[in-house]
């Protein structure tokens, strides 16, 4: 019954590459003798990329409750500034979220979304620069990490990134697929230094094509939901 209800688009675009991804995090985390703590919330954030690619703001609830399992993951490697956003940037916002996405409805999973103003969007683009020095010069000053300027980084645009997909903006996810990319960067060298931390490596590819996926699919219901408000 399951099969017949989905797509041959998702069945090849989302849960077979979901599926192979999976095997191949758990056979690596094997390998590597990975932490289950450092394997559990990578195999989780598969899913929750899933939700989110379709706009599904349930996807909030469990990648809030993911974010406590990769706080842990991230302390354990030394990334001190994404621990930080997961545990006290990235859980609350995505709690908020989920509240905001559910006063919003358009069906049963979805939110309407919306687009920002041009001065708006220049705005939190030009903010991003001194709010990236001085979390690097400020917090950086108390911890220390192996990748601490791409790690500031990351940590900047991801309060950027939740608060846009907090309040619906289809540009969060504009700007989630430039934080991946660069995350991708931060992991490549975080396992030249340490193999054994491939599987961040693999979700972080992973987490670059679900983005890019989101933000195409976003900007189509975008446009879709725009076409109904003005028929209506």
């Amino acid at each position: 019954m399951f099969l017949k209800k989905i797509s041959k688009k998702e069945l090849f675009i989302d849960y077979i590459p979901t599926f192979l991804i999976g095997i191949l995090i758990i056979v690596f985390a094997l390998l590597k003798q990975q932490t289950f703590i450092n394997t559990l919330p990578t195999l989780i954030t598969l899913v929750v990329l899933i939700m989110s690619v379709r706009a599904n703001r349930y996807a909030f609830l469990l990648g809030a409750g993911n974010c406590v399992l990769y706080t842990i993951a991230y302390m354990s490697e030394g990334v001190i500034f994404s621990a930080v956003s997961a545990l006290l940037v990235s859980m609350p916002i995505q709690v908020f979220s989920f509240f905001v996405w559910s006063k919003h409805k358009d069906g049963k999973t979805r939110s309407t979304l919306i687009k920002m103003k041009w001065w708006l969007l220049m705005l939190a683009i030009v903010a991003i620069f001194p709010a990236w020095a001085g979390c690097y010069f400020g917090m950086g000053a108390f911890f220390e990490g192996n990748m601490a300027i791409l790690d500031s980084l990351v940590f900047v645009l991801g309060l950027l990134i939740s608060l846009l997909v907090a309040f619906r903006f289809i540009e969060g996810q504009y700007f989630n697929v430039i934080s991946c990319g660069i995350a991708l960067v931060m992991w490549i060298y975080i396992c030249i230094e340490n193999p054994s931390n491939i599987n961040f490596l693999i979700i972080s590819f992973y987490n670059l094509f679900r983005t890019v996926q989101a933000a195409v699919n976003w900007t189509l219901l975008y446009r879709k939901q725009k076409n109904e408000r003005a028929v209506v």
